[in-house]
């Protein structure tokens, strides 16, 4: 009873810091971009740092005889996969927070089950029942209120609504991201899985970097130690601690569990940006997340039979 108790408390720990990660990281993000360095040049550093340190991770959990061998075919997939959707997910990521704000871009991510169902339904024709579309329906209504109140109250900042479609489509990259990698990570595993994949991404942030240039002045400047600790804190638990935490959590619980900490990411993100970067939540943001937190959880949380 000790260990199974044991177990569940690691994986549920394991949510929980990924989720807490995933939040930090849109307030860092947020306070990074522009001024201290340019999105695809954040881009180029968590692709190359994470393929680096999953590469390094390999060469000692690779060692195993038994292991199955990777066809040329599936790791040329998971390459494929890297560039379309891990480096989607990423860059258009950047792009959004960039544009939007923390609380807005947090909302916005929160509606990646929505597009993991959607998705679901259409590539494993996953069966849909009354509650999942009452689930999408409102999950919708919320995403689009977030937008048009955008519209309404800052009319001239079409930055803003720019960069909440860039949120979207990051959370659908993400969502056809996971949907992706189980199928890999069931044969060769997690680490395998990621090296690949964040070749792939690396490879596409490398090709941006020489058309756009490198602009990075946190890496340049030498009187701020400030925007270092929060680039550090980017690279390590984001960019790599996540891509680890999650899997080790997912494996261990249930679909309706791990869809509580969804809502972590816009109640912490929201809190960091409200309490340390002078951000105002407003009564329209309340209620899209009220409509968002509602579709996600119908959508999430029905057994399956």
């Amino acid at each position: 009873m000790k260990p199974r108790f044991l177990l569940f408390f690691k994986a549920n720990l394991a949510i929980f810091l990924a989720e807490l990660f995933n939040a930090l990281n849109i307030n860092s993000q947020k306070y990074l971009l522009p001024e201290w360095c340019s999105p695809i040049t954040m881009f180029l550093l968590r692709a190359g740092f994470a393929a680096a340190i999953f590469w390094i991770i390999s060469l000692f959990t690779d060692k195993n005889p038994k292991a199955q061998p990777i066809p040329f075919a599936d790791k040329i997939k998971m390459i494929f996969a890297g560039v379309l959707f891990l480096s989607g997910y990423i860059s258009f990521y950047l792009f959004g927070v960039e544009l939007s704000s923390s609380i807005d871009s947090s909302l916005l991510f929160t509606t990646m089950p929505i597009f993991v169902f959607i998705l679901s339904y259409f590539i494993f024709n996953e069966t849909i029942s009354k509650r999942k579309i009452l689930g999408l329906l409102t999950g919708i209504a919320g995403t689009i209120w977030i937008v048009i109140q955008q519209d309404m109250h800052h009319s001239s900042d079409h930055n803003t609504i720019l960069g909440n479609i860039f949120c979207l489509i990051s959370a659908l990259c993400y969502a056809f991201y996971l949907i992706t990698n189980k199928q890999f990570v069931k044969r060769y595993g997690i680490i395998t899985m990621l090296k690949w994949m964040f070749t792939g991404a690396f490879m596409v942030a490398l090709i941006l970097s020489s058309i756009y240039g490198f602009e990075a002045k946190v890496l340049t400047q030498d009187t701020e130690l400030f925007p270092a600790l929060v680039l550090i804190f980017v690279l390590i638990f984001p960019t790599i601690l996540t891509y680890l935490l999650l899997p080790y959590g997912l494996k261990r619980l249930n679909t309706t569990t791990v869809s509580i900490y969804d809502y972590e990411v816009p109640v912490v993100a929201t809190a960091v940006a409200v309490l340390f970067m002078n951000e105002v939540i407003s009564l329209e943001q309340l209620f899209s997340a009220g409509l968002i937190f509602i579709g996600v959880f119908l959508v999430s949380s029905e057994k399956q039979e």
